[in-house]
């Protein structure tokens, strides 16, 4: 299952989104802490709504949110941000970072997206000054907070302008234990692309990466390049009826898989998650969810009070039936108490008809009526 979008997959998602440049925000959604809704008016060809999931993914859908009361996050971005013109989409290459400039007569503003770790949205002013953020930490060298300059994490090699000598110091540097893991992790590529870019260079992923000879570093850096620079034809690639992925180009690594053609990536996406991941209730779902259960708790608790009435009348009933049986009973045993103990009053008692048992400890009898 695709849990997040790689740092090349962002690239193409962006390249599809260029259409959005000049249009104007019209509503902007913040139906959970983890996903943010921004719907866009584009001249002449309508509304279009992107739904982002900091961490994880973006994409273009048809799906909209449910109702839900806006967060003091959303309404600051409905503040900042409605009716802006989006001026520019941009991908800090090779981070998973996707800003979004924004301008309004009052000033422009950032809208930065993190899709490394746990995710991050981030408003900024135009000179990187954060305004707000959906969550607020510090590391060292940077910090999210408000009216602190937002930086960037730094990468010290960028796969998107990637030089033979980089890539083999990566490599003769690397401490994974093959050249499959180093591209996907020291160098950002991401395990699909990564055995991709291997296996249309001729390479056993498996190699060490101290191992790769100079000639297959020309074939790497070519490949890398094709990939980066290839045109976009998403497939879903199915296995047993199940999606094994969605990549914006066909890949050699699937090719026995079952493949499905889409228009765009975006499409592609929308597709997969509309169907993959369970729709999260709204807050009024939840209430109603909430007062079934407290509902279903009240009616067992009607019914475990129902059934010990049943049981306490028909011992009442009894009690009365056998009333004064039982009062001449508790008579002589009275009358005996003062003559015996309780462990004589339990051998005198013993084969006693009704008197099923004596507690001398307790000092309790236990009747039985036929």
């Amino acid at each position: 299952m695709k849990k997040s979008l790689t740092s090349l997959e962002l690239h193409y998602v962006i390249k599809e989104l260029d259409f959005l440049i000049d249009s104007k925000v019209d509503k902007i959604f913040h139906p959970e802490k983890d996903q943010l809704m921004i719907q866009f008016y584009v001249p002449s060809k309508g509304k279009f709504l992107l739904n982002i999931l900091p961490g994880k993914y973006l994409y273009l859908t048809d799906k909209k949110p449910e109702s839900a009361e806006p967060t003091g996050f959303c309404m600051k971005l409905r503040k900042t941000l409605t009716n802006a013109r989006l001026r520019q989409i941009t991908q800090k290459h090779p981070e998973r970072i996707i800003e979004f400039l924004f301008e309004k007569k009052e000033g422009k503003h950032k809208l930065v997206i993190e899709f490394f770790s746990t995710g991050n949205i981030i408003l900024t002013n135009d000179e990187d000054l954060i305004i707000s953020a959906t969550n607020y930490d510090s590391w060292k060298g940077r910090t999210i907070r408000p009216r602190v300059i937002y930086t960037y994490p730094k990468k010290e090699v960028n796969f998107f302008d990637l030089k033979k000598d980089e890539l083999k110091e990566i490599l003769n540097k690397s401490i994974k234990g093959s050249v499959v893991t180093s591209l996907a992790t020291e160098l950002g590529l991401g395990g699909t692309y990564a055995e991709e870019v291997c296996k249309i260079s001729d390479i056993k992923k498996s190699t060490k990466p101290i191992e790769v000879k100079d000639k297959d570093l020309d074939n790497l850096i070519n490949n890398i390049q094709e990939v980066l620079s290839k045109n976009p034809k998403p497939i879903q690639f199915s296995e047993d009826n199940q999606v094994v992925d969605i990549t914006p180009f066909n890949l050699k690594i699937y090719q026995d898989f079952e493949k499905t053609p889409f228009k765009s990536f975006n499409q592609a996406l929308n597709d997969y998650f509309s169907n993959a991941q369970p729709r999260k209730q709204t807050q009024k779902e939840k209430e109603i969810q909430k007062i079934k259960r407290i509902i279903a708790q009240q009616q067992e608790k009607i019914e475990e009070l129902g059934i010990k009435e049943i049981e306490e009348k028909n011992k009442a009933e009894l009690i009365y039936q056998h009333y004064q049986e039982i009062k001449e009973i508790l008579e002589e045993i009275n009358k005996a108490k003062e003559k015996y103990s309780w462990e004589d009053i339990k051998k005198k008692l013993k084969g006693h008809k009704t008197i099923k048992e004596v507690n001398a400890k307790d000092k309790k009898v236990l009747l039985e009526f036929i």
